[in-house]
């Protein structure tokens, strides 16, 4: 190893080197790498994103240069072909995430207040993020280098924002060029790779028999591994987009949910598998039960909000199995309006059904956002302050937060000022759940 000045080095445009995380003890970088280093080169080039690090550091030796305080380390690693070096890093993406050109009618982040975490703005189209993370894309920008790219490395499962089948609605929906996507779509799925897919269901405009269209044509010409249709979200700014765009409502969920199921069926006949499901918010909508668990075949969408509520609630009765005794005295739960009824089936089917519930409606985006992971910390001071809620204990989704801060930039700090009860963040996990309301009280 050399520990020297630093050295130029010519890079991308837009580049930032990738911090280290974490270095795998008895990786090939154990004792040499260490956690806060910046990666600058591999075999001297500057990695552009975790798919050129993992490709360029697949063989027997490998030359890296790192910035460590003021200085720069070059460490050649000596290791079996295909052995990981062992190196965590901080970022999937080095050169710049990929932004959409598109102009989605119903895009929420057109749609946001002003004065939130500026990344809460970045309208991202990177088909990394989306095979690294599972981020939906549109697949209207790829170039042709990026599609070459995906199928080479044979990139998947990968996630794609579809909306129509038909290349005219498609354009209507995402501001033109959609007609590419599709094309790129089919190119995907003819190669072999696993590509899941999501339709925002707008009333009026691409539901009904235009869903119904898009659902055929997913057997019949684009054969996706599933395809989870969502509802529209529409915040109080939603009417400035002027685009004729209006709210789901009971009448509406349920006719999707009768489309979503007639199409299961002939999948089911054709394919041996569901393939179309519907997001949580239509059942709640429709005020219909949740499907069972294995209705959901593995939840390939289940953070696509598909399926969600269900595995929560079946996680949670799981573990209450074996929890000792009900909730702890004075802790409660914060929820948005949608996971009310989700928190109080779960509450009721244990013991613990006296747990005190705080439901906070959403003033930031507005009345019409009811998840809790979109919910502020005004709004939760503000919700907690007209509640009747006594517990001092409060346990809130992680989700919620962001390094310690809600959506609006409040700090748990903040709200245990504002509010003098202890905020508690929870995995969203409905046995984790069960065991911070029970105090993990469980039988021997």
């Amino acid at each position: 190893m050399i520990i020297s000045g630093s050295r130029r080095c010519p890079v991308p445009r837009k580049w930032n080197p990738p911090r280290v995380l974490e270095v795998r003890r008895g990786s090939p970088c154990s004792g040499h790498v260490e956690e806060g280093d910046l990666l600058l080169e591999i075999d001297g080039r500057p990695p552009l994103d975790i798919l050129d690090y993992l490709e360029a550091t697949e063989g027997r030796r490998v030359f890296l240069r790192l910035k460590r305080g003021s200085g720069e380390i070059t460490f050649k690693a000596r290791k079996e072909a295909g052995v990981p070096l062992g190196l965590v890093l901080d970022e999937a993406v080095f050169d710049g995430v990929r932004t959409c050109r598109n102009k989605c009618i119903f895009c929420f982040v057109d749609q946001m207040p002003r004065g939130l975490r500026p990344t809460l703005y970045v309208k991202d189209d990177d088909y990394r993020l989306s095979f690294y993370y599972g981020n939906f894309v549109t697949l209207n920008n790829l170039s042709g280098e990026d599609l070459e790219r995906i199928t080479r490395l044979r990139l998947s499962p990968l996630y794609v924002s579809l909306h129509s089948t038909d290349p005219d609605l498609r354009s209507r929906l995402m501001g033109g060029n959609a007609e590419a996507g599709l094309e790129t779509l089919k190119i995907l799925l003819d190669e072999g790779l696993e590509i899941h897919l999501q339709v925002v269901v707008c009333p009026g405009i691409n539901d009904g028999e235009a869903l119904r269209r898009t659902l055929g044509d997913v057997l019949e010409k684009y054969p996706a591994a599933s395809l989870g249709t969502v509802p529209l979200g529409m915040t109080s700014r939603a009417p400035a987009l002027d685009a004729g765009l209006k709210p789901h409502d009971r009448r509406s969920s349920r006719e999707v949910l009768e489309i979503v199921e007639e199409y299961q069926g002939r999948a089911q006949k054709e394919r041996g598998e569901r393939v179309f499901f519907a997001a949580d918010e239509f059942y709640l909508l429709a005020g219909r039960e949740f499907p069972a668990g294995e209705e959901y075949e593995g939840y390939p969408q289940l953070e696509n909000g598909v399926g969600m509520a269900r595995k929560f609630i079946d996680d949670a009765l799981e573990a209450a199995a074996t929890v000792k005794a009900g909730a702890c005295p004075g802790r409660g739960v914060i929820t948005g309006v949608a996971g009310e009824a989700v928190i109080r089936k779960i509450l009721e089917g244990t013991s613990m059904g006296e747990t005190e519930v705080a439901v906070i409606k959403n003033r930031l985006f507005g009345e019409s956002v009811t998840v809790a992971a979109l919910l502020g910390g005004g709004d939760i001071i503000a919700g907690l302050k007209v509640s009747r809620v006594s517990a001092r204990e409060l346990l809130v989704p992680d989700t919620m937060l962001r390094e310690g801060r809600f959506i609006d930039d409040l700090t748990l700090g903040d709200l245990e000022q504002e509010t003098g009860a202890a905020l508690i963040p929870v995995e969203v996990d409905g046995a984790c759940l069960v065991r911070a309301l029970s105090g993990c009280r469980e039988e021997n």
